[in-house]
């Protein structure tokens, strides 16, 4: 037994030796292989991203597991997704906003026929939003209320377009598990952010008008109580710092302009 295992650990030093030796050939000759080339690209990635301090920080330490790890290793794929989603993430990437009342006036108009009522209440919350240049800017969340096609959402996209900022639709219609919102834990197989955070980063900005379909039909079951979740999500008070389970970092919520619709007011 002890000839054995003898043998074995002589072949792996061996091996390592002679894996080293290859690597330092390959450097002199400026040959590097496919793995050292990958690492180099995604290290100048993570340079480039203008990453917060506390998410620089888990991103370095990640970054450091996977250059020791083996590709082969089931790990290793695990953290070189959890990279590829921190630096993707808009996390200093803002469109500017056009606050020209009589354009969006204009765009309102063009696009929909009527609801005078929720065009001027569309329009004064703008008026507030360009006069108020100093201090914090709260983000109040507009709640469009009627039943289905009389054109919620489409109002949603028109504000986006009038103030040109980005447009991300989320339906919450039938959404149980509160994992939708905040996204799975990464000791899970196949974990991903939650669905406000592939959203934000689908609309490559970290402000875009963000409109949550059908509030009002968000469910309740034995997997957690998603509208609770949402709380972080629309709280001025508290989503400045959304910590979603996948990247275990604050990401910044507060400069998303959220609108919601519902049918009823009742079940909210």
């Amino acid at each position: 037994m002890q000839s054995e295992v003898n043998t074995e650990i002589t072949r792996s030093q061996r091996d390592y030796y002679l894996r080293e030796q290859l690597k330092a050939i390959q450097r002199e000759l400026g040959e590097t292989d496919d793995r050292e080339q990958e690492l180099f690209e995604l290290r100048e990635r993570i340079d480039k991203a203008n990453l917060p301090e506390e998410a620089m920080r888990e991103v370095n330490r990640e970054f450091d597991r996977l250059r020791r790890m083996s590709p082969g290793a089931p790990e290793y794929t695990v953290a070189r997704t959890y990279i590829d989603w921190m630096i993707s993430m808009p996390w200093s990437v803002q469109t500017e906003d056009v606050l020209d009342l009589q354009k969006v006036k204009q765009t309102l108009d063009s696009d929909h026929y009527g609801l005078e009522k929720i065009k001027e209440r569309i329009l004064e919350f703008l008026a507030v939003r360009k006069f108020k240049t100093e201090g914090v800017v709260r983000q109040p969340i507009l709640c469009f209320v009627g039943p289905p096609g009389v054109g919620k959402t489409s109002l949603g996209r028109s504000i986006a377009h009038a103030m040109g900022r980005k447009f991300v639709r989320l339906a919450l219609g039938g959404v149980r598990d509160e994992a939708e919102i905040r996204g799975h834990r990464r000791t899970y197989i196949g974990a991903m952010p939650g669905q406000i955070l592939q959203a934000i980063r689908r609309a490559e900005s970290n402000n875009p008008l963000f409109m949550l379909d059908e509030v009002d039909k968000l469910g309740v079951d034995f997997r957690g109580d998603p509208s609770s979740a949402l709380l972080e999500v629309l709280d001025p008070e508290q989503n400045f710092s959304f910590r979603d389970h996948y990247l275990d970092v604050p990401f910044d919520l507060s400069k998303v302009f959220f609108i919601t619709t519902a049918n009823i007011l009742d079940t909210i």
